[in-house]
């Protein structure tokens, strides 16, 4: 049995049990800074000032912001994401739940639209794991469209690829909305892109 190796010295009881709950303000610094500066211009120093920790902490955490930025949306992707798909399967019909889950889309993109510019516009900009992980939740709700096509009345020609153009549609004209610093009004979007859905899907006008 090897003897055991001499006790590292440590500054702080912080670095030995550090609170990881602590970790969501450093998370939510992240997004929301990156929504609001942009992500190629929030730095680290902004985002520990923000949650309130020295930089030196952010590294030992997180070690980067691109790991940070890659953690931050994934989290907060995956709960967006659960949220529409919820809403979605509370519903009594597909039509109803494309409707429901479309509006908890536009209704967060609205109250929170720095939230939304990291989820939907700045995950270009950082790439690397978080694109990953966006292209991993486009995956789950475009699967989540695409059931339409075992739907009465569904087109006899749609396919996968039409639920990825329908959802593609969606993520394209609120980044717009968002990058012309329109968020406000994104709600008013319910009767047109449920129109383009249906109009794709069910061939309905």
């Amino acid at each position: 049995m090897e003897a055991p190796g001499p006790l590292r010295a440590v500054r702080s009881w912080e670095e030995v049990a550090p609170d990881l709950g602590a970790d969501a303000a450093v998370l939510e610094a992240m997004l929301l800074t990156a929504g609001e500066l942009g992500y190629t211009r929030a730095t680290v120093r902004e985002v520990a000032e923000r949650a309130r920790i020295t930089q030196d902490r952010f590294h030992r955490r997180f070690g980067s912001k691109e790991a940070c930025f890659a953690r931050a949306y994934e989290e907060a992707a995956e709960r967006l994401a659960s949220q529409l798909l919820d809403a979605y399967r509370s519903a009594t019909s597909w039509r109803e739940g494309f409707s429901l889950g479309l509006a908890e889309l536009l209704r967060f993109v609205a109250e929170q639209p720095l939230l939304a510019k990291a989820l939907l516009l700045e995950v270009r900009a950082a790439r690397g794991d978080a694109w990953l992980a966006h292209q991993r939740q486009v995956e789950r709700l475009t699967a989540a469209l695409d059931t339409a096509r075992h739907e009465p009345g569904a087109r006899a020609n749609a396919s996968p690829m039409t639920a990825g153009f329908v959802a593609g549609a969606i993520e394209e004209s609120l980044s717009i909305e968002l990058a012309a610093g329109r968020s406000d009004s994104v709600q008013l979007l319910l009767p047109s892109l449920t129109h383009l859905a249906f109009l794709q899907l069910f061939g309905e006008e």
